[in-house]
Formats: C-alpha cells, structure tokens, sequence
C-alpha cells in the first residue's frame, strides 16, 4: 500500500468525515489490496463476553457475503469463530488456513469453520488490534481473500501484503476508536446526554429536569440505549458506553 493511501485513510478519520464515507473508504481499500470482506469488531468487555458470547457481548461490522450470514445463524455469528477467540485470548495473528487451528476447537467451532470453508471463506487472517491498558475494549479485524485458490497461492499473497494490510487495520482501528465509533454503536445525541449524566452521578429526575423532558421520555431515551448498548442495565449501559468513547462525562 502507498504512503498516500496510508495519509489518505488517516485523514478521513478526522472527525469532519461521516462515519459511513470512513467505513466504505476503509472497505475500498482494502479491497484495492485484494480483500474480498472484512469482518471489524470491538468487545468492551472479554468478562462479558465469557457469559453472554462474543456476538451479544462485542460490536461487530462486517462487508461478508448474506451465505455467511445465513450458515452461521445472525443472532450469533462470531461466537463460534475460533479466530475470534484466540484473537480476543491475545494471539496476534490467525491465519484462516491454519490447520492446527481446530486440533483443540469446540465441536461448534469445527463446525463453523467447515461451513465457512463450504462458502468459499477458506483463504484470510484476523488481525488483534487494541485495548485499553486494563485490557478493555479489545478490537480485531479479519479479512477474507477469496482470490487466492491453495496455500501456496495464499501464502505468496500474505508474504506480499501482510505489512500495508496490518497498517491499514491499524488505521482503520484507530479512526473508528478516535472518531467514528458510531459505525458500530448509532446512539442519538439524547441518548448521550442521558448517559453521560448518569456517568457523572445525577439522579433519573436531576437529569430530566436538566434536559427539559419527561420521566417517560428519559426512560424511552435509555432503553434505547440499552438496547443499541446490549445492555442489561443503566450501569451497564454506562460503563459500555464509557470504555467505548461514546460518551466523555
């Protein structure tokens, strides 16, 4: 990848960008270097994740085909990937083709896996990206290259891009982290507010009567959130919210 690509991508991570234009100009280029999806999360809590799943538990974007979507069941498609666990255990890299991946899988795992090789999804890797210094908020990215038809063919392609395809993850990383976050999580302006000051220690009724709204409408406005937060509860909502970058109390 060029330098200018590189400098090109990072100033579309400005805040000025849409959050939308970033995402589709992160996903052109990588598609420029030959990746055919890319599959970008986020889980704020690897604790979470241990009790509901990594899909219920994390935030997820993907530009993989509807056939992954429909094989793996949408209501829980990373929670039996076993690049996401090792990914979210602190292994640095996975490559998809790895056979030695699955000599210690979950019988789900093996199966997800097969399925995804019957799509055609056989030939990636999966990048971990960030965290927090407390180990929060992990992120990683995987890309599908469905171009390459053998090892060898895959090897030689990774051997070529391995380098501009970590920088441009880490870029894209960074732009979602810093400024664009709502690619992920699409909280309303209101919603925001309510959080950030129940972060900060004000009571159901200070905030509504700092807001200038009503009770019910204060309740509509955080169960939105939890819902968008998958969160079971105001706190929980906040915390996430909090590790996230969403709000700044």
């Amino acid at each position: 990848m060029s330098l200018e690509k590189l400098i090109d991508l990072a100033g579309a991570a400005k805040a000025g960008t849409g959050d939308v234009a970033f995402w589709d100009s992160c996903t052109q280029t990588f598609a420029d270097l030959g990746v055919t999806g890319i599959g970008y999360g986020i889980i704020p809590y690897a604790s979470d994740a241990t009790v509901r799943g990594f899909t219920q538990a994390g935030f997820f974007r993907h530009t993989y085909p509807q056939d992954w979507v429909t094989a793996v069941e949408e209501q829980a498609l990373v929670d039996d990937d076993i690049s996401v666990e090792l990914i979210a255990s602190g292994t640095k890299e996975v490559l998809w083709n790895d056979a030695s991946l699955l000599d210690h899988a979950t019988e789900p795992q093996q199966m997800q896996s097969e399925l995804e090789n019957d799509i055609g999804m056989q030939f990636g890797a999966s990048f971990a990206l960030n965290r927090t210094p407390a180990g929060q908020a992990i992120s990683g990215i995987g890309l599908w290259v469905s171009e390459t038809r053998s090892d060898r063919e895959f090897d030689l392609y990774w051997q070529q891009h391995r380098s501009a395809l970590r920088r441009l993850s880490f870029a894209m990383d960074e732009g979602i982290r810093r400024d664009h976050m709502s690619v992920l999580v699409n909280l309303t302006p209101r919603e925001r507010d309510c959080l950030s000051y129940l972060a900060i220690g004000l009571r159901p009724a200070e905030i509504c009567w700092t807001l200038k709204i009503s009770e019910k409408t204060f309740e509509k406005h955080i169960k939105g959130a939890k819902e968008k937060l998958r969160a079971s509860t105001r706190d929980h909502a906040v915390a996430k919210s909090l590790v996230l970058g969403l709000i700044q109390p």
